[in-house]
């Protein structure tokens, strides 16, 4: 399957044209004289290229059940006068050419006019034919279709039906309609970003496409795990973040992702208002990266919002090793990910209403560890978390979304039903990759550890383990899903990024961080024989790339970036520390004389009693002291191809 093409993918193309001849009404350039009959405002499906899996003629119809509305505006950009008054447009098969207002299958003409236009409440209800005026430097167009869901204009909309208003120019110049329905009829529905024709730009004879997208979004969940020597199976999940590690949740078996916020948009939204705007419009904002698109804000139905959502079972693959036989695992690898089950077997997409402002994504599971060498052993860990920042949970119209959760070596789950005890094998670490339906890709890996650590790169190839070479982001979260806002910290310094001397895991960066051999400058080398060597990034940035090519605004601090060449990073946040110990580590040492660091370093027990060695044999066992700095970090590792 192509990742970077969502299947939710569903645009309409419409073509919106005048006719190719030069004829005109009212004043104007135009050196001839006009021809009324022939110059019509057609709408048709006269789509030049299609690159991506469009959906045109008769199949865009069907999608739109077979009609869509359009408002239309003329003027010069700031005064506007209403041309197209919510008209009707039907798509009449093998109807194209038989009227100077149908060119390609699409008709207004003669349609009995229906509310919202205020036709409808007129003796005479008849859309008529329009034509275009030279008198006017632009004309825009807003369209939109509730597919097969019945339209109505008061009221609390049932089951079917969808309430409407009317496309409005706004009191400062910006079209807006509504919405209102529940999630299964607004997911019938499409919108389109507005379009605007330019006389100056002779735009007025040229061809102009509505892309109708739908108004859902689309969400997907997956896990996979990397931990050395285990296999992972029995992933059960928390509902909220309240129930207790004592609780017994092995029912729990659909994937659940939750929202632990109290924010009115800290919701999963099932029924409500939509309000479509253009919120940047005019000749002046025709490079803005948001020209004439359409924004969506929402407001629920006060029994329209679920702080869950909760998807079907696990996809499980069958065991690697010695373990038990069977389809009982989680997969292994990204493209092994252990999908949660939807409606269909792929690709397994919970159908959602969109949040453009987002909000915080929690995951909370209990899980087993098994021995991949037949020894039957077992370790369960219980509670393990992870937060998605709202930043990549903003869910846009006719997005799908995908998050794919890793779990590594490290966890900040308990081993025991205790949380008491401490925390973790080691801490966990979570892949969060989020896809859209407009071969954009945004990707998130997130680290389960206290704090979480979240990695993103545009434009996210899915062929890489895990990142190609190019800019990577990093955020930090609290255990409470609040963003750490130090991360620029220059006199006591939080944050750190290393690159790796080998690949090795979250626990081997830890280990070399807390128990050094030696330090050199700013280099470390850890008892471990991990080398890690400071590189820089960029912790003052305040707005990061998203798949839309629109930048996501975010406070200095909070968020950094690096250049990444082909290597592996650590990424690492110090939470606090505790007091220094020692360790004694078995070494045999076999050179002819004494090591250099030989003097007081070196003990003849495991525990450090007594005094140092000081008489140097040759092949015997030592036990080397090392100072153990005790240190809680966050880390993340990060592979970049």
């Amino acid at each position: 399957m192509d990742m970077k093409r969502s299947l939710l993918y569903a645009v309409a193309l419409i073509a919106l044209a005048s006719c190719t001849s030069d004829e005109y009404v009212g004043g104007g350039n135009s050196p001839d004289t006009p021809d009324v009959s022939e110059a019509a405002v057609v709408f048709g499906s006269g789509v030049k290229t299609v690159t991506r899996a469009d959906h045109v003629g008769a199949d865009a119809a069907s999608l739109l059940n077979n009609k869509f509305i359009v408002g239309g505006f003329k003027g010069d950009g700031s005064t506007m006068t209403e041309v197209f008054d919510n008209y009707i447009v039907n798509w009449q098969t093998n109807s194209a050419g038989t009227t100077a207002s149908n060119t390609s299958d699409w008709e207004y003409v003669g349609i009995t006019a229906a509310a919202p236009s205020e036709l409808a409440g007129r003796t005479n209800k008849i859309q008529t034919i329009k034509y275009w005026d030279y008198s006017a430097s632009q004309y825009d167009f807003v369209a939109y279709s509730t597919g097969d869901a019945t339209v109505i204009t008061s009221g609390d909309p049932t089951s079917g039906q969808v309430r409407v208003t009317s496309i409005e120019p706004g009191s400062t110049y910006g079209p807006t309609y509504m919405l209102r329905g529940g999630i299964n009829d607004l997911a019938k529905c499409y919108i389109a970003d507005m379009v605007s024709a330019y006389k100056a730009d002779n735009q007025f004879r040229k061809e102009v496409q509505f892309s109708f997208r739908n108004l859902a979004s689309k969400v997907r969940v997956a896990i996979y795990e990397t931990v050395p020597g285990y296999s992972v199976k029995d992933v059960y999940f928390y509902q909220d973040d309240s129930t207790p590690i004592t609780e017994d949740i092995s029912t729990s078996t659909g994937l659940t992702l939750f929202s632990s916020g109290t924010g009115d948009t800290d919701k999963f939204y099932t029924a409500g208002t939509y309000t479509v705007s253009f919120p940047t419009v005019g000749s002046t904002n025709k490079s803005n990266k948001d020209y004439n698109k359409a924004h969506v804000s929402f407001v629920a139905d006060a029994s329209g919002a679920n702080t869950k959502m909760v998807f079907g079972g696990l996809n499980y693959v069958t065991a690697e090793g010695n373990e038990t036989s069977g389809s009982i695992y989680l997969g292994r690898s990204l493209s092994t990910a252990s999908y949660a089950k939807g409606a269909s077997a792929d690709p397994w997409y919970k159908t959602l209403l969109p949040n453009e402002v987002g909000t915080v994504l929690e995951l909370r599971i209990n899980y087993t560890l098994v021995s991949t060498d037949g020894s039957g052993e077992t370790i369960t860990v219980h509670g393990a978390k992870a937060f998605v920042p709202a930043v990549y949970a903003q869910w846009k119209p006719n997005y799908a979304y995908t998050y794919i959760f890793k779990i590594s070596d490290a966890t900040n789950g308990w081993t025991s039903t205790t949380d008491s005890d401490p925390a973790g094998l080691y801490p966990i670490t979570f892949d969060a990759i989020v896809l859209d339906s407009e071969e954009k890709t945004q990707s998130t890996i997130t680290t389960v550890s206290i704090p979480s650590i979240t990695t993103y790169q545009k434009g996210h190839d899915l062929t890489k383990d895990e990142y190609a070479a190019g800019d990577i982001y990093v955020q930090v979260m609290n255990n409470d899903g609040s963003l750490v806002s130090d991360l620029n910290a220059t006199t006591t310094p939080k944050a750190f990024l290393y690159t790796l001397s080998a690949n090795k895991t979250e626990a081997d960066v830890m280990d070399a961080l807390n128990i050094q051999a030696s330090t050199e400058g700013t280099t470390i080398t850890g008892r471990n024989g991990l080398v890690l060597t400071p590189a820089t990034f960029d912790a003052s940035i305040t707005s990061i790339p998203d798949a839309n090519n629109v930048d996501i605004t975010v406070t200095a601090g909070t968020a950094a970036k690096f250049t990444a060449t082909a290597n592996t990073y650590a990424f690492v946040y110090e939470v606090g520390d505790e007091a220094d110990t020692n360790i004694y580590s078995a070494i045999t040492l076999t050179s002819d004389s004494a090591p250099t660091d030989w003097t007081g370093n070196y003990w003849d027990n495991p525990d450090g009693t007594g005094s140092a060695v000081t008489t140097y044999v040759k092949d015997k066992t030592y036990y080397k002291k090392y100072t153990n700095l005790n240190k809680v970090y966050a880390v993340k590792v990060i592979k970049v191809q």
